[in-house]
């Protein structure tokens, strides 16, 4: 097990997040199977409150934006037939799951993320906080919601739902740190995937993250 800590909560966000709640938009509940399980069952024993209003989680949303860019260049760069592009690796590995059981997909997808190198953002980026693209994770690594966003990427791509996809802000309360994390809804179970943690294992194994916020590409969740 990785033992390193990620630094990714911060006060002031979490305080304006919380202030947010009253200007947000909720959205009517989703008639999914998916949505109806992460509906249901809380988040790390937690229940959140649903929004559209994105403007609280600016960051989210430019990643997203980015990675959608990030994604017509590497397609250019296939298309040019050159030896080397940088995503070629991990278009590989989701070619070659295509088709294959879900549960499958979502233990190559967390292993092939962990296999790369931990690095704090103030060491690769020279800033606090640095949401990463899946290329430039590739490139240079990153910290863990780097990780994160690139196993809710890849689960997209390989058809997943939204309604079956978080990327979740925690609060490890064994290290009083911030943490991120993906969470999957798959077979009325809610799996855990973190780079923290070799294998995918059951949300409800976990007792030591508290959700500060999750989202995926249509709504995201604040919890008290």
């Amino acid at each position: 097990m990785v033992t390193h800590s990620c630094p990714f909560i911060h006060r002031r966000r979490v305080l304006l997040l919380a202030c947010a709640m009253a200007s947000a938009t909720l959205i009517p509940a989703f008639q999914t199977e998916a949505a109806q399980h992460f509906d249901k069952v809380a988040v790390f024993g937690r229940a959140g409150k649903k929004f559209t209003n994105f403007r609280p989680i600016p960051q989210w949303t430019r990643l997203l934006k980015r990675y959608r860019d990030e994604e017509r260049r590497d397609a250019r760069c296939r298309g040019s037939q050159r030896k080397r592009c940088a995503y070629s690796e991990w278009k590989a590995l989701l070619d070659s799951l295509r088709g294959k059981d879900r549960q499958q997909q979502v233990v190559e997808v967390n292993d092939f993320a962990n296999n790369w190198r931990y690095i704090t953002d103030p060491i690769n980026w020279g800033v606090e906080d640095y949401w990463a693209t899946p290329g430039e994770f590739f490139a240079k690594a990153g910290d863990c919601e780097d990780y994160a966003i690139v196993k809710f990427v890849s689960l997209r791509a390989l058809g997943f739902r939204n309604e079956q996809l978080r990327l979740v802000a925690v609060t490890d309360l064994n290290l009083n740190v911030g943490h991120a994390v993906t969470l999957v809804a798959l077979h009325g179970r809610t799996l855990l995937l973190d780079n923290q943690i070799e294998q995918v294992i059951s949300a409800k194994s976990v007792h030591h993250y508290k959700p500060v916020y999750s989202a995926n590409e249509i709504a995201w969740w604040l919890y008290k």
